[in-house]
């Protein structure tokens, strides 16, 4: 068992941890004393870190208070402290779910800080900028959070009329992650938008015809 996770076993609450730790669920405490630690900052980076399998949901005082913020893994029961920062979420992610690949846990955060970006220019109804900054995060490669990005960019495409391209975009996410509940609305509003999309053109095609 590598050094990282010998430090991250370190705190579990069980006297013999176990080997590889299976993650279905990671809680966050945001009970008060880890609230004033930063618990709603790391709920907010390990949601955008994790792999799709992966829930991330708060929860109440898991104990050890004062050396948090502190979240549990599930069903492992592996408890980690000391969590109050982007760059020590990314860590523990890439420790419990990179693997043997090297994954570096700031190409992470590099392509998280690259999708809150885009979703303020969304907001600012600056589509193409948008799209630049998602395909920029798609491309660093990102181990967890990328069904996120590629879900992201459909919803930009969308916008930019890139029908097709919001459609491979909605599909990819859905691939990463079966049953993602917005990937699936978004391809519910397909096969009546583009039957819409394509009439539309049809009527103005006849309009436009001088015969």
């Amino acid at each position: 068992m590598d050094s990282s996770r010998n430090f991250l076993l370190s705190s579990h609450v069980a006297p013999s941890p176990p080997v590889k730790v299976k993650a279905q669920e990671i809680r966050v405490c945001t009970n008060r004393t880890c609230r004033r630690q930063g618990s709603f900052q790391t709920l907010e980076t390990l949601s955008g870190l994790a792999p799709p399998n992966v829930a991330v949901k708060s929860c109440g005082c898991l104990g050890r208070c004062g050396g948090g913020p502190n979240l549990v893994v599930l069903p492992d029961g592996l408890i980690v402290g000391h969590c109050g920062t982007a760059a020590r979420a990314a860590e523990v992610i890439a420790t419990l779910f990179a693997g043997a690949g090297g994954h570096d846990p700031k190409t992470c955060l590099d392509a998280l800080a690259l999708r809150k970006r885009a979703e303020i220019e969304f907001a600012k109804r600056n589509f193409t900028e948008a799209e630049l900054l998602l395909s920029q995060a798609i491309d660093l490669k990102p181990f967890g959070g990328i069904h996120i990005t590629f879900k992201c960019r459909s919803f930009v495409r969308l916008e930019l009329g890139n029908y097709s391209g919001a459609l491979e975009d909605a599909e990819e996410a859905l691939a990463l992650a079966p049953g993602y509940s917005e990937v699936t609305l978004i391809l519910l509003f397909f096969p009546t938008h583009l039957k819409w999309h394509s009439h539309w053109h049809f009527n103005s095609s006849i309009a436009s015809d001088p015969h």
